[in-house]
């Protein structure tokens, strides 16, 4: 470690953003560059520029940890940087060689609920792996393995939400199988590498178990992390999906009798795979309610103020970022495909509703009440052993679909 506690690695990349970035101020007082400084509120709240940022940081003894805790790890400030530099990847190096400085976990209070967090999420009280038998679909050569992964935030949610979804999923893709487990996202971005390679290894294990061909996911994390560390399948996204699957019958047309127009908000780590930004703008247009198209959407989108768990370490500053984000829709309503970017919208202050709200829900009108209140820890797990005790009862005496 150098005297900054950071590995050469590390040291590396902070040279890197040091010698090319040109946000500084010129001799005669006007500003060069800092297009960064006006996408990310997490740099203006340490630095005046990234150059002078990183510059402290290597001439520091030490770095103090709420500085690389505090990114977002969203890339809204690589967006906007025409020398392409990536500050993301250099705050989660010295996330890394913080955690192995301190034995293996961050130093941050805040963070030992993520911790907890994280151990509940491969605990086998909230996880399972239900095996379905496989049918071909038509027009398909061979059978395909399937498995439907829901991830962490959305079964923290609404249960029923899951449950639906895998229904229809069981309905138009005969014998999907399911797995509730993590990712491992929230370890990894904490800087445990070990231990999220250890934790991924035991989801990669229930995907061996049920041999999956496909994984299809309802988390835009799970997206990325699936489709980085499990090669030997194929992951697609649930609302890229669901264009070519199709919609549950009744959700057709519900919203073509509302008032309200729902300002769409794009998930930042999938912000580059076009195909989830059409499926969702699809399935808004068969429900039939009107939409919203933010200025930041699609590819330019931006970070809700959840990303990299900056909430536990530095809840006022996320809190910053997420009603920024939230103030950029007219509307007072918006919809999101995350349900961690629904309660940062709901603390940015606007009525926000999951997607999949819309597709199982009632037909949503100004009169229609939406909880305001983010859930809390305890109703969160309580959802998520609910929703593994759904998914159980799915399979029970349907070996080729779910049951009645």
């Amino acid at each position: 470690m150098k005297k900054n506690n950071c590995s050469p690695e590390t040291v590396k990349k902070m040279q890197c953003i040091s010698e090319q970035c040109i946000g500084r101020t010129s001799d005669d007082g006007k500003d060069i560059c800092k297009l960064c400084m006006k996408q990310c509120k997490m740099l203006n709240e340490f630095t005046s520029a990234p150059k002078e940022l990183f510059d402290r940081f290597l001439e520091a003894d030490n770095i103090d940890p709420i500085i690389p805790y505090s990114c977002n790890m969203c890339s809204d400030c690589t967006l906007v940087c025409p020398k392409d530099l990536d500050l993301k990847e250099a705050f989660l190096h010295m996330r890394k060689d913080i955690v192995e400085e301190n034995k293996g976990k961050s130093p941050l209070k805040g963070h030992k609920g993520i911790e907890m967090h994280q151990t509940l999420s491969f605990a086998k009280m909230f996880n399972t792996t239900k095996k379905n038998k496989v049918n071909k679909r038509p027009k398909e050569e061979k059978q395909v393995k399937r498995v439907f992964m829901p991830g962490c935030s959305l079964p923290s949610y609404k249960p029923e939400l899951v449950e639906s979804i895998l229904g229809h999923l069981q309905d138009k893709l005969p014998g999907v199988s399911s797995v509730l487990k993590c990712c491992g996202k929230p370890t990894y971005l904490l800087g445990q590498e070990e231990l999220f390679h250890e934790r991924y290894r035991s989801l990669q294990a229930e995907f061996d178990k049920i041999q999956a061909d496909e994984v299809i996911v309802a988390c835009q994390n799970c997206y990325n992390m699936v489709g980085k560390y499990s090669p030997n399948q194929r992951v697609f996204s649930l609302w890229s999906l669901l264009p070519e699957i199709g919609l549950p019958e009744g959700s057709l047309g519900v919203g073509k009798e509302s008032d309200l127009t729902f300002a769409i908000h794009d998930s930042c780590p999938t912000r580059f795979v076009p195909e989830i930004h059409t499926g969702v703008r699809w399935i808004m247009d068969q429900l039939g309610y009107e939409v919203e198209e933010l200025e930041k959407s699609k590819e330019n989108t931006t970070c809700c103020g959840m990303g990299g768990m900056v909430g536990a370490a530095n809840f006022p500053l996320a809190q910053q970022v997420m009603i920024e984000r939230a103030s950029q829709a007219s509307s007072q309503h918006m919809v999101v495909y995350c349900a961690s970017c629904r309660d940062a919208m709901l603390i940015g202050g606007k009525k926000t509703l999951h997607l999949l709200d819309l597709v199982f829900g009632e037909t949503y009108t100004s009169s229609s009440s939406i909880d305001m209140k983010p859930h809390g820890s305890f109703t969160n797990w309580k959802n998520r052993y609910k929703t593994k005790k759904c998914i159980e009862k799915t399979y029970e005496g349907a070996p080729g679909g779910h049951s009645k």
